[in-house]
Order: C-alpha cells, then sequence, then structure tokens
C-alpha cells in the first residue's frame, strides 16, 4: 500500500493535448503535423508533406511552430520517431538528437529511431 508521501509522485495532475497543423500557401495545402504534449514532453506523431513541397522549407516551419507551441505550453522536451528510410537526417538539422534504436523494426533491414530536443526555456532552465 502506498503511503501519503509516496502516492504524491504517483498520482499527480499531468497537462495531455493533442494538436495539429496544416499549412497552406496561397491557399494550397503544403503539409502538417500533429502530436500530443504529455506533462512536459511535446511529442510529434505525424509530419507530412505533399511530394511538391518538399526541399521548400515547410518542414522547417512546421517544426519551428510546434517547438514555440511546445515553449508555449512549458515543455522541456520534443520527441519523435523516425524509420531509417525517412526523415533522420532532416530532424538531426532542426536539432533532434537519437537517443536509441531499434534495428530490424518494423521489418528486416530497417531502423527505427528515438530522438529528442531539449528545449531551453526562462520558466525551466
Amino acid at each position: 500500500m502506498l503511503d501519503a508521501q509516496r502516492s504524491e509522485h504517483f498520482f499527480i495532475e499531468v497537462q495531455n493535448q493533442s494538436f495539429s497543423y496544416a499549412l497552406y500557401e496561397d491557399g494550397v495545402y503544403q503539409g502538417g503535423i500533429t502530436g500530443n504534449i504529455h506533462a512536459k514532453e511535446l511529442h510529434i506523431s505525424l509530419l507530412a508533406l505533399h511530394a511538391t513541397s518538399k526541399g521548400k522549407g515547410y518542414g522547417q516551419k512546421l517544426i519551428q511552430v510546434v517547438e514555440d507551441f511546445a515553449l508555449h505550453n512549458d515543455c522541456h522536451t520534443l520527441t519523435v520517431t523516425t524509420q531509417s528510410f525517412q526523415a533522420k537526417p532532416f530532424y538531426e538539422k532542426q536539432g533532434f538528437q537519437v537517443f536509441g534504436q531499434l534495428e530490424d523494426v518494423p521489418f528486416a533491414g530497417t531502423t527505427r529511431y528515438y530522438l529528442v530536443k531539449r528545449l531551453k526555456n526562462q520558466k525551466n532552465k
């Protein structure tokens, strides 16, 4: 049985909020980003760009919008997962660092990467 002192570490109220942003240029959809905030972490679930939108800086703009949103919500970290055949170099250019990887996941010959970006916020220094 948990005593009162220990239970305060397990039964705390945490923020849990989903978000999604869409990016349009001249009324044309270019891409979007979705995810959620849990406690002080913002996790990016999906970043997708229209095939003709790649290489135009839209992905970077979406990451910046989400980073600003995270800071506004007092988050300390951004996290994302990606596959070896997807966007690992892109996330690394945005300041993310690999903190883990699983080889042959979800299938042989691929690697799933777990990335984190620590945020600097006056409120959470």
